[in-house]
């Protein structure tokens, strides 16, 4: 989701900014600047984002009101949803977050959403897209 407000994406870019600055309270789990960092780093590659603007997203990025959570603090349930669903770890993680801070996974996954349909919600369903 962060991806996609930061890196413009037409109609899912605009429903992920009206999440971050709807007032949220964001947390993720620490790993999610490499996760970003790797998109970035497709995004140039593909031909999606000029090489000359990665520095302006990454400094955006750093300054979005993120609380970060040590991987090692939900790594074991995280680990557990992964075997159990057969769906990447890197995922799982940001799903026992969510369980956890009875919080929304807000994401456009929609096979984390099929696995996860109790915390996974498009960012649609928290704000009012015109």
């Amino acid at each position: 989701m962060i991806a996609a407000a930061l890196l413009g994406e037409p109609e899912r870019g605009r429903q992920a900014e009206r999440v971050i600055i709807g007032g949220y309270q964001l947390i993720a789990p620490s790993h999610w600047q490499a996760e970003l960092a790797n998109v970035i780093w497709k995004a140039v590659i593909w031909g999606a984002l000029p090489l000359e603007n990665v520095e302006q997203v990454l400094s955006v990025a750093s300054k979005l009101p993120i609380a970060n959570v040590a991987i090692s603090e939900i790594w074991n349930g995280a680990v557990g949803r992964a075997i159990s669903t057969k769906h990447p770890a890197y995922d799982t993680l940001f799903v026992e977050l969510a369980i956890r801070e009875k919080a929304h996974l807000v994401s456009f996954d929609k096979k984390l959403k099929r696995h996860f349909s109790e915390v996974v919600v498009e960012p649609k369903a928290l704000v009012n897209v015109s």
